[in-house]
């Protein structure tokens, strides 16, 4: 055994002692949206602790509103982490990372948290003195996160990943879905094409043949939702669905969150946008290829996943040439799953409006 790891605690720190706790999340956005499951356990256990997170320039916004979040700091780099992350004194620091890189625990080391906790991986235990949850067996990553609060005395039913938007917010979404002549009644499904790697997107000209029978048979209202990166994309899809279909792009993702908020049902890739619907309550129907499946399920009941599961799979490039766990995915599986789920959702529909006709009588 490392002689690092002989010091590890085996009892936990008292909750009154934690008063200044540091969460390392400055990665993607998926991850950020899952990671607030464990925020929320974390505020549980340690109601007067103030609570930090270190966030990327991608995902910072995320934790806009969330009330178990005291502040977000942008990580500028490891130079500067060093330089101003010390004098902040720290006790516990905390580093949800599930990977083999040992970077992020060694910012655990350097931060100079007196407590410090983290997965059991690879050797990154050596920076720990707390002693995290292992990596297997394979789970949801919400599951995971939750394994590192259930170690420092918190319990893992009841949270689940949310986020948090302001009436303002929601009037913009209203207001910009009027603009494109979407009332707020009509049935509307987003589509989010775009993926952080180019393994994990499903062929645009597919979004788009999707998009035209959902379009044509289901009478839905479409909307494509991407940021100014995903412009050709957005294009690809919408020479392939036609000129029904409506364009949102260049959105920040509050935006896409206000704009997710008002539809009855997305469909996309693995990508940081799911996990926003799934947080948001909004079922889902969700492609996944090259990255390991269960790590990256929604949370939702309402969430469908189609996966191939190949004998290469998950491989977790970044570029696949041969990329057949996508494009096996067939555009007539992809509807027959939407149409189970709007199927579903007009139901849910049509109980509620029978509740609310009986509760006006």
């Amino acid at each position: 055994m490392h002689p690092l790891l002989l010091s590890r605690k085996t009892s936990l720190p008292s909750k009154h002692a934690i008063k200044n706790i540091l969460f390392l999340r400055h990665d993607r956005i998926g991850d950020m949206v899952l990671s607030t499951a464990a925020l929320k356990a974390l505020r549980k256990v340690y109601p007067q602790a103030r609570i930090t997170v270190l966030a990327s320039e991608r995902n910072y916004e995320i934790l806009k509103h969330n009330p178990n979040v005291d502040e977000v700091i942008i990580y500028k780099g490891l130079f500067k982490f060093i330089r101003e992350i010390r004098t902040r004194g720290y006790d516990l620091v905390i580093d949800p990372f599930l990977t083999y890189e040992l970077k992020q625990a060694f910012m655990t080391y350097i931060a100079g948290g007196k407590y410090r906790i983290g997965f059991e991986e690879a050797g990154r235990e050596v920076f720990f003195n707390i002693r995290g949850p292992a990596t297997s067996p394979p789970k949801r990553m919400v599951d995971h996160l939750l394994d590192l609060t259930e170690r420092l005395g918190g319990r893992k039913e009841g949270y689940e990943p949310e986020v948090f938007l302001r009436d303002t917010e929601i009037q913009w979404a209203n207001e910009a879905l009027a603009e494109k002549g979407i009332s707020a009644n009509e049935l509307t499904i987003g589509i989010h094409p775009g993926a952080h790697y180019p393994s994990q997107r499903w062929p645009a000209e597919r979004f788009g043949e999707l998009a035209k029978r959902m379009l044509g048979q289901c009478g839905a209202r479409v909307i494509l939702l991407g940021s100014s990166d995903d412009k050709g994309l957005l294009k690809a899809v919408k020479k392939s669905a036609g000129e029904d279909i409506q364009i949102f792009s260049c959105c920040g993702i509050r935006e896409v969150m206000a704009l997710l908020s008002k539809c009855d049902l997305m469909i996309c890739n693995n990508s940081g946008p799911l996990h926003i619907a799934s947080a948001l309550k909004v079922p889902t129907v969700s492609m996944i290829g090259p990255t390991v499946t269960p790590l990256w399920l929604p949370c939702g009941k309402s969430d469908m996943v189609i996966n191939k599961a190949l004998s290469c799979s998950p491989c977790n490039r970044a570029v696949c040439k041969g990329h057949e766990c996508m494009e096996s995915i067939t555009v007539d599986e992809v509807f027959e799953a939407v149409r189970a789920q709007i199927s579903y959702i007009r139901q849910k529909r049509k109980i509620k409006g029978r509740s609310l006709s009986k509760g006006q009588n």
